[in-house]
């Protein structure tokens, strides 16, 4: 009980952190970028705002002209890293000056001129002491300089230019007499709405950037983002993990000493960043953030700790490591050592139960929980096993879906599925006349991922690869079986390896072969066989192909940071897999505003 009491105190002072209000001091003024400034920016252009997050401060722009500098017909803004909005709105991290809030926000349709900077992640920045947007009204452009004066937020006269004149020093600062078009580097391709990461059989690290450029990753950069951006984890050393709360200017923080320093090599974050689990050889534990609440101008987040909430051994051999998954509702941790698969419920039970001894399952490997942690899934793409952790029971090749209300089949026997079913009704609570059946055809292998907000996929591979994407809830057919059919997004992936899904943004990556990745599913159509792609492919397929740029072939792939900001990322946690599915459709293009200021 005493254990129990515990939890529910901490997750009392999660809530109050999450609600607390930021203690943080006013900053002195706020600073404009003024007509006088264009020559500090990298790019000066004309465009139009196609896309843009929810806090207005990311956007992928459609660009018109160029003035200074060349580039693309479509770049990526990104003012502030994202887990400065997470870290400072959501946990109270103290983010002094550094992100205040101010400045223009991207609206989605206007069109104005802007200056633009490089970041260091691969996409531009509009800031540099205040946000180079300016936009034409009755052919002028009015603008500020200067700044405020200090607290009182004393706004200076603002001042107007002609369009035909800005324009003019706009050229000036490129050293041009005439704007240039962006550049046309083969086929047109919507950014990427967030980094993904690779892994190669030499164990090298790449970054895939918005533009699909490929960045290596050095020893000092992150080795694991919190899903909610706020938090990284470098490695101190061998047998420590450092974390630390996200830095404006870069993954490596200012100061390695203020990092927070625990014992272990590897790390899985919750689904909603409260918790992590870090483990070695000999143990795995689990801990909690949270901010002293000092809240000091000038801590700079140096009052974040992580209270260790859970721990237990670990038996794993020399050179192994294990399998640790969380559930989306973050009450459940699982994991698969040499002794087998365990399950904990943090907040309902004092020690871990043993699932399935090691003796007992062969070749099968813990492959997730289920939204609530009551169902365990281990097996292989061929077959696999649903264990229910409170009847005992277990279920063959089924999946429980989200909310854990009734279960899914998948290629079971359909002279079978009248047997299962008492009415023509399936309603909670679970019962075992509630079941769904999902055929997916002769697949010898499936993957399973959740697909969208309210389908279930399946990725089935025999002579050849195919998806099938269904919904999560009961439907009875006309023959009352309860199949509930499939709706096909795309088949025959031929050389498919892996399929890493974003579902904030609705984008897969999928692996095929060595070194091509590819950002949608396409029909057999669109492929003939092999890697060796013609003209005619080059216009529909949205692809990258990596050979010559890593040093050895891929050997994993996993979406990394993301770029957009999204409330969904803060909300959702039964709907986000960590790995693997969908097609991401292009931002349709938005009619010019320019009176929109």
């Amino acid at each position: 009980m005493m254990f129990k009491r515990l939890f529910i105190t901490l997750g009392f002072l999660l809530v109050f952190a999450a609600a607390s209000p930021l203690l943080t001091m006013a900053c002195s003024g706020y600073p404009y970028f003024s007509v006088e400034d264009l020559p500090e920016m990298e790019l000066l252009v004309r465009a139009t705002v196609i896309d843009a997050d929810d806090r207005g401060y990311s956007a992928v722009i459609r660009v018109e002209e160029y003035y200074k500098g060349e580039g693309p017909k479509l770049l990526t803004v990104a003012r502030y890293n994202i887990g400065l909005q997470t870290g400072r709105g959501v946990r109270g991290y103290d983010t002094g000056c550094l992100y205040t809030g101010h400045g223009h926000e991207w609206r989605p349709g206007s069109t104005g001129y802007f200056g633009l900077s490089r970041n260091y992640f691969e996409t531009y920045s509009d800031y540099h002491h205040g946000s180079a947007h300016f936009y034409v009204w009755d052919g002028q452009i009015t603008y500020q300089e200067g700044a405020t004066e200090g607290y009182a937020l004393e706004w200076d006269a603002p001042k107007t230019i002609s369009e035909d004149d800005f324009i003019a020093k706009m050229l000036e600062a490129g050293g041009r007499e005439e704007p240039a078009p962006p550049t046309i580097d083969g086929v047109l391709r919507y950014p990427l709405m967030r980094y993904l990461m690779i892994t190669t059989e030499n164990g090298t690290r790449y970054q895939v950037n918005p533009d699909r450029s490929v960045t290596p990753v050095d020893g000092e950069t992150a080795i694991a983002i919190s899903p909610d951006d706020a938090h990284v984890v470098i490695r101190a050393d061998e047998e420590t993990l450092g974390f630390y709360y996200v830095w404006p200017l870069g993954y490596t923080p200012a100061h390695i000493e203020q990092t927070v320093k625990v014992p272990g090599r590897d790390l899985l974050f919750s689904n909603d960043s409260h918790m992590v689990a870090v483990w070695d050889d000999a143990q795995l534990s689990v801990h909690l953030f949270r901010n002293e609440g000092r809240g000091n101008h000038g801590d700079w987040g140096t009052g974040m700790r992580l209270d260790l909430i859970a721990s237990t051994a670990l038996a794993i051999a020399d050179g192994g490591s294990a399998i640790v998954q969380w559930s989306a509702d973050n009450s459940t941790i699982a994991w698969q050592d040499d002794t087998g698969i365990w399950r904990w419920d943090l907040y309902e039970d004092a020690e871990a139960d043993l699932v399935a001894a090691a003796e007992d399952i062969e070749d099968a490997k813990l492959l997730d929980l289920s939204a609530s942690g009551r169902y365990v899934r281990y097996g292989t793409a061929s077959g696999w096993t649903l264990f229910d952790s409170d009847s005992g029971e277990a279920y063959g090749n089924a999946l429980a879906s989200p909310g854990d209300r009734h279960l899914i089949f998948v290629n079971s026997d359909t002279t079978s599925i009248e047997n299962w079913r008492e009415t023509d009704k399936c309603a909670p609570p679970l019962r075992q006349n509630c079941a769904v059946y999902v055929g997916i055809g002769d697949a010898e292998s499936i993957t399973v991922f959740p697909y969208q907000m309210e389908l279930l996929g399946l990725v089935g591979c025999g002579s050849y690869c195919y998806v099938v994407g269904t919904s999560w809830h009961p439907a009875i057919d006309s023959n009352k079986t309860g199949y509930s059919g499939g709706r096909y997004i795309g088949k025959s992936i031929s050389d498919l390896r892996q399929i890493a899904y974003d579902p904030t943004h609705d984008q897969p990556a999928v692996l095929r072969g060595d070194y091509q990745i590819e950002f949608e599913f396409y029909p057999s159509s669109y492929f003939d066989g092999s890697l060796e792609l013609d003209d005619s492919d080059l216009a529909r397929l949205d692809y990258v192909n990596l050979e010559g740029q890593l040093d050895s072939p891929i050997a994993g792939i996993e979406w990394g940071q993301p770029v957009f900001y999204d409330s969904f990322m803060l909300t959702a946690t039964e709907h986000l897999p960590r790995t693997v599915t969908i097609a991401h459709s292009d931002s349709a293009p938005l009619q010019d505003n320019p009176n929109n200021t």
